[in-house]
């Protein structure tokens, strides 16, 4: 009996592979011998918008201080110079010109000031920034704002009431047009605004509000 039914299991499995290679004779489709999520993982892009990217971005420029309410203020201008670490955070998506990608940015600072008290200021801010990318641009406009600290010597001078401890907090919101010139390099062109003040920790914080642009370099990894 154990030899009769081993002689129709191997009959059975001998049908089998022959009925497969009739298949493979007549040109039908073979069963698939991966396992499908195989089949269905992700292609990657290329593109240099893609999530996990990473960038590293340097800038100069100059900030001049305008006064928002009106009243009177010392001017206080300063050139700046940035350094940014960026990584893309997700892939493109959307539609229309809405189309594009989320990344983030570390910032470190360092201005020299030309007009006004004092004559440094320094720090650092966390950042992010929108891409608005179109299918294949090479100008990309870009959205960003952050927020962090600084240390400066500008408070040391009582006669301005502008700044009015070592660390002040700093705001920014800024519109930028980048212009890719391969897969590796880009150049970028920005004009910003930026808010120094220390949320009243000091007697003196009327605050510095400056608008200014930089002119930057992109390196993709």
């Amino acid at each position: 009996m154990k030899f009769l039914t081993a002689k129709l299991l191997t009959l059975h499995a001998l049908g089998c592979f022959l009925s497969l290679g009739s298949a493979a004779r007549a040109g039908q489709d073979m069963p698939a011998l991966v396992p499908s999520a195989a089949l269905t993982l992700p292609a990657r892009t290329g593109s240099i918008f893609e999530a996990g990217t990473i960038e590293l971005q340097s800038g100069a420029g100059t900030y001049w201080s305008f006064i928002p309410d009106g009243s009177v203020r010392p001017d206080l201008d300063y050139t700046l110079s940035t350094y940014r670490l960026g990584i893309m955070l997700s892939d493109i998506h959307g539609n229309g010109w809405l189309r594009g990608n989320t990344e983030f940015l570390l910032e470190g600072f360092y201005g020299s000031v030309i007009t006004g008290r004092g004559d440094w200021l320094a720090g650092g801010a966390l950042q992010l920034r929108y891409n608005f990318v179109r299918p294949e641009a090479k100008w990309i406009p870009y959205f960003q704002i952050g927020a962090g600290g600084l240390w400066n010597d500008i408070y040391k001078d009582k006669s301005q009431e502008l700044i009015g401890q070592s660390f002040e907090f700093n705001l920014q919101a800024t519109l930028g047009l980048r212009r890719q010139i391969n897969s590796r390099w880009g150049v970028t062109l920005e004009g910003g605004y930026r808010h120094i003040s220390n949320a009243d920790l000091a007697d003196r914080n009327r605050g510095l509000d400056s608008l200014g642009f930089l002119v930057g370099l992109v390196r993709t990894f």
